[in-house]
């Protein structure tokens, strides 16, 4: 091989592995899981969408919604018409397959997209950029059932719902306002959960690689993050609250006057609290504490 060709060979493979060790920086710098560091690279590309499909869907008598998308950003809000609304955009024009369709069947309603092109990409360019807006009545007060292949998933207002459940395999899951449900559960594969406020009976909160922060939550329920760190900001525990971080730091804030029992550990990590902590090591990464009556466990 022409020995030009072997260097500018080797030029490129080191500006490749200087890239990736720039963003492997970055994100441990400023805790950023995979979902945040290459959704740098995607949204740092000024996209045009143009709507694609637009559609009202008529809930009564509907006691369940379903969203199921493949590769679009997902962008939840409330509304105070009487019909759900689903908006489609996309950065380029879709055949009638790439585009969603509404399956009714007994009391559920199924939203989803099939069959879309695969494009070649580097980074997220070149790539078919898209974006689904849902608008939900205010009066629906039922099931939600969300899933996005890749792509984040976003509440940008108030909700009260039945039972909630949402998974990112590949994005973040963002909630800017409050989630009012009686069963809440929400799982980012690759990606962060970041909530300004979770009210419910029971929750379950899961990233594999990402973290975990909610600034306002009341309830019982599970968090865990295999790869991530924690931070919650309790407002009121009802029963219990299982914290699980296998590779992170777990940050908890409880109110003053909240009687419990804490059991705490993390494999790679420490654990921090607004309240006394009594230390089982000195790795600081087990420890328990009692607090007033201890009727509930955390």
């Amino acid at each position: 091989m022409n020995r030009i060709l072997i260097k500018i060979l080797i030029v490129i493979w080191l500006i490749i592995a200087v890239g990736f060790t720039a963003l492997l920086v970055y994100g441990i710098a400023y805790n950023k899981g995979t979902g945040d560091i290459f959704s740098s690279f995607k949204y740092g590309v000024e996209y045009s969408l143009t709507v694609q499909k637009d559609e009202n869907i008529d809930l009564i008598s509907l006691n369940k919604i379903n969203l199921d998308f493949s590769s679009s950003e997902i962008v939840v809000q409330t509304t105070d018409e009487p019909n759900m609304r689903i908006v489609q955009k996309s950065a380029r024009n879709l055949t009638d397959d790439e585009k969603f369709t509404v399956i009714k069947q007994d009391n559920e309603v199924t939203i989803k997209t099939n069959n879309l092109q695969k494009h070649f990409t580097i980074f997220n360019f070149g790539s078919s950029e898209q974006k689904i807006e849902v608008y939900i009545p205010k009066n629906y007060n039922k099931d939600l059932y969300i899933q996005s292949s890749s792509g984040n998933i976003e509440f940008n207002s108030d909700i009260n719902l039945d039972s909630l459940s949402c998974i990112a395999r590949s994005g973040n899951l963002v909630v800017e306002n409050t989630i009012n449900a009686k069963d809440i559960n929400l799982k980012a594969s690759s990606g962060n959960i970041d909530v300004e406020s979770l009210i419910s009976k029971t929750y379950k909160i899961n990233t594999d690689s990402g973290n975990i922060k909610i600034n306002s939550l009341v309830g019982s329920g599970e968090l865990q993050a295999s790869s991530g760190n924690i931070r919650v900001n309790y407002k009121d525990i009802s029963e219990y609250s299982n914290v699980s971080a296998h590779s992170g730091n777990v940050n908890l804030v409880i109110p003053e006057g909240l009687s419990f029992e804490f059991n705490g550990k993390c494999t790679s990590g420490d654990i921090k609290s607004s309240f006394d902590l009594n230390y089982k090591n000195k790795k600081g990464n087990e420890a328990t504490a009692q607090i007033g009556s201890a009727l509930i466990k955390s």
